[in-house]
């Protein structure tokens, strides 16, 4: 059988599932995630959804191409809401917009029990405030790169953070000293690179001033943020 290869933000999320677990992955479209675990002997069966059935029929030929038919289970339900919390200890939701993987979640609270691993297209920050106003911690977020793209992956489960988040860390969340996260820096000056975009945008119309004066706050933290973790590097 051909080799399967994750692309370099599902392999971020691959590596992150703890051997024999129980995985369902929301959203599955080709089911790459679940079955290069299973080819991989990572796990033993996983859950597979998807509110649409052409994704799911591309994860059924994906499964009977790499022999994996048999351990995947299938199921056309909107988010999480055909899945049992009995079946699974790992959620994985990637490749959907935060907002909406905070409306799955919601309609799901039994997911403060289990691992999640969410990877936000867009929407991180109300992604990370809505995690933090609803009973999750953020335990890591990992940076994956694919040619100009950054992604993050989300790492939560059930509790309470230690302290609130400052407004730049919810754009760009928290950063701890010593934390392995190679691709942060380039993500950091991503994420400035967007905002000094968007204040001159608004610096150009006719923004109120508390409006510009929150911007150019959350721009300043961000840079303290950059400073700070290319200072740990060293």
């Amino acid at each position: 059988m051909n080799k399967l290869e994750l692309s370099p933000r599902l392999a971020a999320v691959a590596a992150q599932v703890p051997a024999g677990a129980r995985l369902a992955d929301v959203g599955t479209d080709h089911a790459y995630l679940p079955v290069f675990l299973l080819r991989n002997g990572r796990i033993d069966r996983a859950v597979a959804s998807d509110v649409n059935e052409g994704p799911l029929q591309r994860g059924r030929e994906t499964a009977r191409n790499f022999g994996a038919e048999e351990a995947v289970t299938f199921r056309r339900c909107d988010g999480l809401e055909g899945i049992g919390p009995e079946e699974v200890d790992t959620v994985a939701i990637c490749g959907m917009g935060g907002e909406l993987i905070a409306r799955i979640l919601d309609a799901a609270p039994w997911t403060r029990e289990v691992l999640l691993l969410l990877q936000p297209m867009s929407s991180q920050p109300e992604l990370r405030r809505w995690l933090l106003e609803h009973g999750y911690v953020i335990r890591r977020e990992t940076v994956a790169q694919e040619g100009s793209k950054y992604y993050v992956i989300l790492t939560a489960t059930g509790g309470q953070e230690p302290a609130p988040y400052t407004p730049a860390e919810l754009w760009a969340g928290r950063q701890i000293p010593g934390q392995e996260n190679p691709r942060r820096g380039g993500y950091l000056a991503d994420q400035i690179c967007r905002r000094e975009r968007a204040l001159a945008g608004m610096q150009q119309g006719e923004t109120k001033p508390e409006n510009l004066a929150r911007e150019e706050a959350l721009l300043a933290e961000l840079k303290k943020m950059e400073r700070e973790w290319n200072a740990w590097q060293w």
